[in-house]
This record gives structure tokens, sequence and C-alpha cells, in this order.
């Protein structure tokens, strides 16, 4: 079992927050957006764990940080978007079968429209398609903040992520499905269940609440994405509203960027 953790901490010092998370979770590798903490600052509180040694992964950009403690040497760096909105590697753990991980943070609805969205999408998901091809399989991941909830454009898309509500959906296509006369994969997305009111856990990963006419106030921006082939591998997806010793929270349940950051946390296990 593998368990990962992503978490955008918005340029927060929040290296002992992650460290709690890491320890309530067994958590095997970290992925964090718009870290600004010195990796060995980090390194040194993921050790106090007890839980490491861990690692910065090799290939590791400067808004997009992973961490584990599994062996770097079976981390191969495959590609780094050139604004850094996504990089790529391929993974093997043991004698199983190398999975390629892609690990986004997309353009923000703040500084980029939905065509900038769509455009980044389908770059990112030409990326994937030529990756796969090039390692001659699709046991494909994608984590990380989208900036775009699982039934935005960007993230249902054929020219961009296409990813899936349902298991059932996924696997009766066969992963893929036809579009005038081009075939186009599909990813699996297990968040469309962090939606709304769910008892427990929060009712998405980002609240925001602008002035126009169409506001959901919850979001779940913050996604794992997985191909045909790993779905039925996903063991659980959680998205903790404490890191195992202090709320994540406001007292008006709103994820609390005073003394966190304005994203929660979101964990996942891979049975792999």
């Amino acid at each position: 079992m593998i368990t990962f953790l992503f978490w955008n901490i918005k340029k927060k010092p929040l290296s002992g927050r992650v460290r709690n998370l890491v320890v309530a979770h067994a958590v095997d590798v970290v992925v964090l957006a718009e870290c600004q903490t010195p990796s060995t600052t980090v390194v040194t509180a993921l050790d106090a764990t007890g839980h490491g040694p861990f690692a910065l992964v090799p290939g590791s950009g400067s808004r997009l940080q992973l961490y584990t403690r599994l062996p770097t040497a079976r981390w191969h760096a495959l590609y780094q978007d050139p604004l850094e909105a996504w990089l790529t590697f391929r993974v093997q753990i043991g004698r199983r079968p190398a999975f390629l991980l892609f690990v986004a943070h997309l353009p923000s609805k703040l500084h980029a429209g939905e065509m900038d969205q769509l455009l980044v999408a389908n770059q990112l998901a030409a990326n994937i398609r030529a990756t796969e091809t090039q390692q001659g399989h699709e046991r494909t991941i994608v984590v990380g903040d989208l900036n775009a909830n699982p039934f935005e454009s960007s993230v249902v898309w054929a020219g961009g992520l296409q990813a899936a509500m349902s298991r059932d959906v996924v696997a009766r296509l066969g992963g893929e499905r036809e579009v005038r006369g081009t075939e186009y994969p599909l990813f699996y997305n297990p968040m469309w269940g962090a939606l709304g009111d769910r008892t427990p856990g929060p009712s998405g990963t980002y609240y925001r609440s602008p002035s126009g006419s169409v506001n959901y106030f919850w979001n779940t921006y913050d996604q794992v994405l997985l191909r045909a082939q790993l779905m039925n591998h996903l063991r659980d997806v959680i998205v903790p509203d404490t890191d195992g010793v202090n709320t994540l929270l406001t007292v008006n349940g709103l994820p609390d960027a005073a003394s966190g950051s304005d994203h929660l946390p979101l964990v996942f296990r891979l049975d792999w």
C-alpha cells in the first residue's frame, strides 16, 4: 500500500502541520504545491515523525515539491512544464510494474479565464498521452490542484483530462471513448464523491465566495485522477479536516487560512 498526501500550502510555513498529517495517515509520498519552505526544513520535519527517512525527490520543482520515504532511485523525472504547471515522473516500487505520476498545479481562476484553463488542460492531456505512448502503458495517476471542479470543462472535456465520475462507466467503455472519429482515453475521478454535504468530511477542498451571479461556494479543486489500469487499486480518498492534532477549519467550518492554508489537503491510498 502506498499513501499519498497532496496539499497546496499557499506559501505558508506549514512543515509542522505536514508532519502531523504524515503521522496521522502513515504517508509515504508528500506532494506540496506553492511550497517556499527550504527542502532541508521540510525533510527535518518529516524525519521527526519517525516514519522516515524522507528525501526530496530528484526532479522536484520550485512550485511543486515531492518528498518520499520510498527509495528515490526508483523515481525518474521525465518532464517539467516550462511554467511548472505539472511535473512528470516514472515510479517503480519493488517488483511491481512502474506507474506514471503527473503532479499538477494548473492556472488559477483568479489569473486565468476558462479558455486559458482549457488550453493548459489540453497541453497536459497531450503530454500525458505522449508519455504513455513512449512508456508503453497507461498506468497513470494525476494529482494536484486543478483549479477546476470535477464537473468543469477542463476536467471533463475530451480534449482535456476527460475524467468520469464512475468506475463502471470507465470500465464499460474500455477506458476510452470516441468523439468525432477520434479515441480519447478516460480517467476515473473519485473526487465527485467529495462534493457537497458528507458525513464525515468537509464539502470540498476550497471555499470561495465571489460576487458574480454564479457561486458554488465550496469547490473541489484538489483532485486525484486514475486511468482504468489503476482505478481498481485505489483503496480510499480522504479530505482531512484536521492534521491529526489540530483542526484545519475555522469555527465557521471553512479552511483556516490563518493557521493553515485556504486549501484542505488530500490523502489517497493505492494498493500497489
